[in-house]
């Protein structure tokens, strides 16, 4: 029971730092889970006052039950905002709520009059796993869709970020799957109607799991700005070429000159406005004229710097991290993992060589 008011207390927290967050960065998808994280709070409130307080808990049942389908809902609604940028709510989202109205048309329906209340008494088992189990399948309709997504986002910010760190968002691939792990175990344990230890380790994993959300919540760097959103709003239909051809010779000597790459912060957004152009322009221009995305791009002119000062004798000093930062990379991993799959040997080696 101690945990309970752990989870409470941890939850109740979140909430308030995703609201104090949706005034900063990413907006909307903060809204989103302050709505949810507010919800799991109401939920463990509401089992704490059935334990307590109430020996009928059929009633408690409605609310429980409804708030649970909200869940899977909003955590769709936060993805969709984190990697679409979107500042509105869409009418395509109205049947994402659609279960948790019929689960409370039918518990209020259940409850209406004594017959109804009688036969929910004697079957509330059945009836509860029923419900368990739809849930689950609709959880696992929107980690689907959610999944769907993030692999779409990851293929995207390729095209807008040169260092994908706290873009790519793969906390959330941990959180589903962590979810999809405490359902199974919730379910498991349904079916199975038994006291079990198990269930302790079921709530540590679920307090790991909202610290780690928490902290990742927290560091989450905003995908989108308003420029870009907007430009790629209004896409221009016809690329004048000769306009292309004069940005790639400043873009050329821009990083070539004024070595823009090395601001590990370097973005489309950064760069076309450095360029006085439309991030559409200049997204054209890197995957038609040099049949590269925007993250590659700016990351082999990173490993052609870094290979210089690998080779340069008056850089001796600096660790394989120092040339990294020194290079525009955002970590030691990524630099290692870029320059392996460009030389097909690690720095170390090659600064031996």
């Amino acid at each position: 029971m101690e945990f309970n008011f752990i989870l409470t207390g941890l939850v109740l927290m979140l909430s308030f730092v995703t609201f104090s967050l949706s005034n900063r960065t990413n907006k909307y998808s903060n809204i989103y889970l302050t709505f949810l994280f507010s919800l799991l709070t109401l939920i463990f409130i509401l089992h704490l006052m059935a334990e307590y307080f109430f020996d009928e808990k059929y009633g408690l049942d409605i609310i429980i039950e409804s708030i649970k389908f909200l869940i899977p809902s909003l955590l769709y609604l936060c993805i969709y905002h984190f990697v679409n940028n979107f500042n509105h709510f869409l009418k395509k989202h109205y049947p994402l709520f659609i279960p948790s109205i019929i689960v409370a048309v039918i518990l209020i329906f259940l409850n209406i009059t004594e017959t109804n209340r009688s036969f929910l008494e004697s079957n509330y088992e059945i009836i509860d796993a029923f419900l368990l189990i739809t849930l689950i399948l609709f959880s696992v309709i929107t980690f689907y869709l959610e999944i769907k997504m993030l692999l779409r986002h990851k293929k995207n910010i390729l095209n807008i970020h040169s260092n994908i760190k706290g873009v790519s968002l793969n906390w959330i691939y941990n959180l589903i799957l962590t979810f999809s792990l405490i359902l199974i175990v919730h379910l498991f344990f349904e079916i199975s109607s038994e006291d079990n230890y198990f269930t302790y380790f079921f709530n540590f994993i679920l307090v790991i799991s909202l610290l780690y959300a928490g902290y990742h919540i927290v560091q989450q760097r905003d995908i989108y700005d308003t420029y870009y959103h907007n430009t790629e709003i209004q896409k221009e239909k016809i690329i004048d070429k000769s306009l292309v051809l004069e940005i790639a010779k400043k873009l050329q000597h821009i990083m070539e000159e004024e070595k823009l790459f090395l601001n590990k912060d370097l973005s489309l957004t950064i760069l076309s406005t450095k360029l006085n152009t439309t991030t559409h322009i200049i997204s054209y221009l890197i995957n038609t004229h040099y049949n590269v995305n925007f993250y590659s791009y700016i990351n082999k002119f990173r490993l052609d710097y870094s290979k210089s000062l690998l080779n340069n004798p008056n850089k001796k000093h600096l660790s394989i991290e120092g040339i990294a930062y020194e290079s525009g990379f955002g970590s030691k991993s990524t630099f290692n993992t870029l320059f392996k799959k460009d030389t097909g040997t690690t720095p170390s080696q090659y600064k031996m060589e």
